[in-house]
Order: structure tokens, then sequence, then C-alpha cells
């Protein structure tokens, strides 16, 4: 007998066959668990080197040993008349065809419902394919239309621009049919490029046509061709080319508007004389609009300022052009949200903006959300509790007729969550704006946001993979998977995301300084220091840069220059974006209250801002507002109990008066000081142990040390404490050993 025969004999590639099939299956359930819930890399790899040593190990074992009546036994020990080794292969056989089977229906499964449809095509980890970030309904009755980017047939890709405005401007004129259902814009682009069938797009966006067409640009005349066609069969509804004068580029949008609106129902136009395009006939300035769209956007710092430049030279060319106003008060706002301009510059830049919009059309709703929006977006202690609610009633019923504009929508969101604690009403406000704008990754960003600050972190991770896959150049989508996994207590993802969206946007020194901030707060200040360069190099004098600065010194343990620096920040009242006040003055405070220092350094906060003395009221600012807590912490450190209980009575009625809602969150720190000044000890030392200590240490890395022992002495002579801290303390040591690790990683370097 041949060696292959006796192989077979012995069911040995039988036992070959099975195990490779039943290895792979393994391999990919592994792959697509451990992926959902986030394991590190090296656990697949694990389960690939196990399974790679056992395929021998199976192998040898068929060939060494047999399957007998009575069990195991070694090969050379059974009488080959007595074998039942063709018995075996017949049921490997029925083994092998049922993993197959197995294996066949997942691929299937695989291919048809988890990996269809994915806008970038690829298959990073982490990525959400189209058919989760999309449950589409079936397409409603009643004219829809969705209008995909128009294709710039121009051979230069500069026109791109002109080619996307055309696209914009073509929407929003449709979308103001009142009976015509519209797709937003974000959704629309999110095909751009993409060979997608007609079919395929329109269940995405629930719509029932499909307007396309294209953009040839040339010297001073024009080319367009459009398209209307019925997603149900794929026919042309109407097409029409239309080649003029770039001058006649306005009659143009009007025409096209009309056309479709008249292809698709001529009730449409009932009662409506015209469609409203961009408010200018000037070329010129509807040129630059249209530049200024495409860098806004990018939404990126270096985007931002280049998006500015554009509608001011569209102003410059048309001064009465109210949607270069809107657009340019729209940029400030994006600007003051990621840190480029402070909140003084913003109500500078946007007041007369916002003024000269409404005075000439005063029932123009854009403007007047915008103005809203503003107001929640900037801190105001004299603000109370019905003024906020009266501002977010009147956005949330204004959503709708705007409903393109997904930061008012988020910043309503973001009040009704962090202000109100109405964490399901926010989750409503977010998921009414997908079901208009479904692809909207500054939605499922948010939207991901809102469940991480509930803790729904499965939920979160969802949305927030189904935004990367649409933005997946936003450094924004990167930060916000940062902050949710250290929400769900993984410090290494956490600052690895970082790293991700620093790299993605490498101007934005705040990513820089986040990850600066963690290695800083982990103790680890040579590792820190490459990012703390690039925040100085990159925003040297910034109040991010300085308040980096000072962690750097304490990371250092040099409290002398700490406290130096903290000395000045205060004193210069360096702005608050990203926490920076916050961190120079409660630093300051904890280092004073450590030396036994508290008069002195009350003394010196009444001397920069001799407004905080006076408890009887709140300050009108956010750096005064702090300061008054901050001031009550050191009042704490040399006050009698009677003076400490009389002010945090004064402090703590002026935020009810406001309306603050700290007493509305069993969960905010707050309440533990509470106890304190009031005379609770036990309560205090119950909600530092079940709220404070219980804490996610990636994201609280203080959490072992004692802070403000002058205050919470009793708390920290609690034994419970005692273990509890002493157990955080391993966990921080052992946390900074694992990032220390990981940032031996290539990816580091």
């Amino acid at each position: 007998m041949s060696f292959i025969d006796e192989l077979k004999r012995r069911n040995v590639i039988r036992v070959g066959v099975a195990y490779a099939i039943a290895a792979w299956f393994l391999l990919q359930i592994s792959d697509l668990v451990l992926e959902n819930i986030a394991a590190p890399d090296w656990v697949i790899q694990a389960i690939m080197l196990v399974l790679g040593i056992g395929f021998p190990l199976a192998v040898i074992f068929a060939w060494a040993f047999e399957m007998t009546p009575e069990g195991i036994k070694r090969e050379a020990d059974v009488d080959r008349s007595s074998s039942i080794t063709s018995q075996t292969g017949r049921k490997l056989d029925r083994m092998i065809i049922a993993v197959l089977v197995i294996t066949v229906g997942y691929l299937l499964v695989d291919k048809l419902y988890l990996g269809s449809g994915s806008i970038t095509g690829s298959d990073q980890a982490g990525e959400a394919p189209v058919s989760q970030v999309i449950e589409p309904d079936p397409i409603p009755e009643g004219p829809s239309v969705a209008v995909l980017p128009f294709v710039n047939m121009s051979g230069d890709k500069e026109n791109e621009y002109f080619s996307d405005g055309l696209t914009e401007t073509l929407l929003h004129m449709l979308a103001q049919l009142p009976d015509l259902r519209v797709a937003a814009r974000t959704s629309s682009f999110a095909f751009k490029g993409q060979n997608k069938d007609i079919r395929e797009i329109a269940e995405a966006l629930n719509v029932a046509h499909i307007l396309e067409g294209s953009v040839q640009k040339a010297n001073n005349r024009v080319r367009i061709t459009a398209q209307l066609i019925n997603a149900e069969d794929g026919s042309h509804v109407w097409s029409q080319s239309y080649t003029r004068p770039l001058d006649d580029i306005f009659a143009i949008q009007d025409e096209i508007a009309g056309d479709v609106a008249e292809a698709l129902g001529a009730s449409l136009l009932a009662g409506t004389t015209t469609v409203a395009g961009v408010a200018t006939s000037n070329l010129s300035a509807y040129d630059s609009y249209l530049k200024g769209l495409e860098q806004q956007a990018i939404f990126s710092y270096g985007s931002l300022v280049i998006a500015e430049n554009h509608f001011k030279q569209a102003l410059a060319s048309d001064p009465g052009f109210t949607d270069a106003k809107l657009s340019l008060v729209r940029n400030y706002m994006y600007k003051f949200g990621t840190g480029l301009i402070t909140e003084e510059v913003l109500h500078t830049a946007v007041e007369p903006l916002i003024k000269q919009a409404r005075e000439q059309d005063p029932n123009n709703r854009l403007a007047r959300a915008l103005e809203l929006t503003i107001e929640l977006q900037v801190f105001d202690v004299s603000r109370n509790r019905q003024e906020i609610t009266a501002i977010v009633n009147e956005l949330r019923n204004t959503l709708h007729l705007i409903p393109t504009e997904t930061y008012i929508r988020e910043r309503v969101a973001r009040v009704l969550s962090n202000y109100f604690q109405q964490d399901q009403q926010a989750l409503e406000v977010l998921q009414a704006g997908l079901m208009i704008d479904p692809l909207d990754p500054e939605l499922h960003m948010s939207l991901g946001n809102t469940y991480s600050e509930m803790e729904l972190f499965d939920e979160a991770r969802l949305s927030l993979n189904r935004a990367l896959v649409l933005a997946p150049d936003n450094p924004n989508v990167y930060g916000r998977l940062s902050y949710m996994e250290k929400d769900a207590n993984n410090l290494p993802a956490a600052l690895d995301w970082m790293r991700q969206a620093s790299e993605v946007d490498p101007q934005d020194h705040e990513l820089a300084a986040d990850i600066a901030q963690d290695l800083f707060d982990l103790k680890l200040p040579e590792e820190g220091e490459r990012w703390y360069a690039r925040v100085q190099a990159l925003a040297p004098g910034s109040a991010v840069a300085r308040s980096m600065e000072f962690e750097r010194a304490m990371a250092r343990n040099d409290r002398g220059h700490a406290l130096e620096l903290a000395r000045t920040m205060i004193s210069d009242q360096i702005d608050t974006r990203r926490g920076s006040f916050g961190i120079a003055l409660f630093g300051f405070t904890n280092l004073m209250l450590e030396d036994g220092r508290a008069r002195e350094g009350f003394d010196y906060l009444v001397s920069v801002r001799p407004d905080v003395a006076n408890y009887d009221q709140l300050p009108k600012d956010l750096h005064g507002f702090l300061m008054q807590l901050a001031g009550v912490a050191l009042i704490a450190g040399f006050e009698t109990p009677e003076n400490r209980d009389a002010t945090w009575a004064k402090l703590t009625a002026n935020f009810d008066a406001m309306g603050f809602p700290w007493l509305d969150d069993p969960g905010d720190r707050n309440h533990t000081l509470n106890f304190v000044m009031t005379g609770q000890p036990e309560k205090a030392i119950e909600h530092f142990l079940e709220h404070r200590l219980t804490l996610p240490l990636a994201g609280n890395l203080n959490l072992h040390e004692k802070r403000h022992s002058s205050i919470y002495g009793e708390i920290y002579e609690d034994p419970r404490v005692i273990a509890r801290q002493a157990q955080l303390g391993k966990e921080f040591v052992q946390l900074r050993e694992d990032v220390r690790e990981m940032l031996q990683g290539e990816e580091w370097q």
C-alpha cells in the first residue's frame, strides 16, 4: 500500500481537511466577536498561534492513533481485520460537509448583509458597514428626491467647488417646495464618487427619485446636464442639457429647479411662484461663496480660516449677500467651538452680521436660530433656567424648518443632556435629525457621545464607528472615540484613538495636548515631552499651551514653578478652552491648601478679581464663577466652620436661583462638598465612595490621591476610603506600566 493510500486509510487527510475548515471558521467567528468587544490585537494573534500549532498535532494524532469501539488506541495495537477506520471516515465526511454548509452560510450572510454597501470600501478594524449605518424604511409615497453631487467634467480638479456648489444650491431650492421631501446634503454627498446602483442609493436615502448630472465649465461658458431618475425601475423621468454663458448660471439653476418640480408633479408648484436660490446675482460673490462652503465642509483648523476669507471676499463683491453673511456667522461659531477664537472675538464678529441679516429679512429663520445657538454656546451666569428653557424650546420648534443645520441640532441635544439631564430627549433630537440626514457623521458622533455619557458603551461604539465609516478623515471622530474609551475605563485605547486623531489633523495642538495631559497625569513626564513640544510649537502662548506647561511642572514635581505658572494664568484670566483656566485655578487652590497657605491663596484670588469675594451674587462670567468655587475651598482652609458654612450657603443659594441643575444629578461631585459644608460627614463619605471613587480611572487619573485634605480630611480617614484609594493606587501603577509599554510600539515612534 502506498504512503498516500495509508494516509487515506488512517483518515489523516480527512482529519487535516476537517481541522483546517473548522479552524478557519473559528477564526472568522473569533474575529467578529473580539472586534465587537474591542479586544486587543494580541488575542486573535494568540488564537491563530494555538490553531496553527494544533494542526500538525492533530495530523500526527490521526496517524498514530485510531478510534475503536473500545476507545482510542495506538494504531499499531489495532488488528486491521477489526479496524473501523472506514466508518470513522464516513463520520468525518459528514462532519466536513456540515462545517462547509455552516461556512458557506456565514459567507453569504457576510456578503449580503454584513459587508454590502460600504461607502469607503475599507475593511479597517472598527469601521461599521453601511447596512448598519442605515436601516432604510420602505420608500414612502409622495414625491421625494435626492440630489447627488453633479460630476465635474471640466478637466480641472479645482472646479470641483463649482459643481458641488451647484448641487447644494439646487438641493436648497428644491427643499423649499413644501410637498417635496429632499434628502439632506450630507447624506447625498456621502455617495460622491461612488459607483453605486441607483436603487441602493434611493433605499439608503429613503427617496423615490434621484437627480444627477454633470457640469462642464470652461472660460466664460458652462454646460450642465441633468437627469431625473425613477429609483424603482431606473427609468428617466426627465433630462435636459443647458449650455449658456457663465453669467446665466442663476437663471439655469431656476430652470432646473422648476423643470424638476414639474417633472415630479405639477402640484408641487401650486401656489409657489418661485423658489429662491442664493441671494445674489453677482457671479464673483457667488464663486467666492461656493469656495467658502467647500472649505467649511472640511471643518479643520486650516480650512475654517480659508473659508472665512472666501466668505469675506463674497461680501466684498456683494455686501448684501445674506447667505454669505450667515455662512460667515456659522464659520465663526465653528472656530469658537474648535478653540480658534475667543468668546469675545465671537461676539464682536457675529453680532453685526446677524443684525444686518435680520434687518434685511426679519423672518429669516436661520439668522434667528444662529443667534439663539450662540446664546447657548457661551456661558452667561445671569441667564436662569427659565430663559435657557425658552431658548431650547424655540430652537426645537425651528429645527424642522432648518433641517440641514446639524451644528444647531447638536447644541440643542448637548444642552438637553448636560444641563437639563434629559438624555432621552437629547437622543430624540439627534435621531430625528438622522431621519432627515441618515449619513451625517456629525449626528452619529453626537449620538455616540450621548450614549457614552449614559454609559451605554456598546451603543456608543456602534454610533461612533458609523461616523468613522462616513468620515474617516475627520479628526473629531477619533477624538470622540478617545473620550468614549476613557468613559469605558480603557486609557490605552483612548490614547491610541487620540494619536490617530493627531495624525489626521497634525496642526491641531489640542489633540497633542490631550495626549500630553494624560501622560503627565500618569507621571510620565519624559514620554509626554514630545507631545508637549508639539503643543508649544503649534500654539505658543495659547491657553492650552500654558495649561500644559503647568501640567508638565506638576508631573516633574516642580511645585514652585507650577505655583508660579498658575498665579500668572489666573492673573491673565486665560481662556477657559479645554478647561485651561480651571486647570490653573484648581491646581493653584490644591497647592495652596496642601502648603497650609489657604488665606494667602484666597487673598490672591480677590486681588485679581475683587468681585469674587462677594458671595451675595454670582459673577456673570465663567472665570468669576469658577473663582468663587475655588474661593470656597480656600475659605474652608482658614475660616471658622460657621463662616465657611455661611459662605457655602450663599453660593448654593445663587446656584439654585440661577437654575443650575447640580441638585438634579446625584453623581455631581459638589454633593460631597455640600455634605461636608453642611456638617453631614457620613453622607459625604457615602457619596464620595459611591459617586467619586467609582469613576473610571482612565478619565480621573488622580482618584488615588488625596486632594483638598483640609476640607476632606475626615473622608480620607475612613477605612473604606483608605482601602479603595489603596486599590486605585495599585491600578494606577499598573495602568502607567501598560501605557508605557504601549508607547514602545512602532506607531508611537
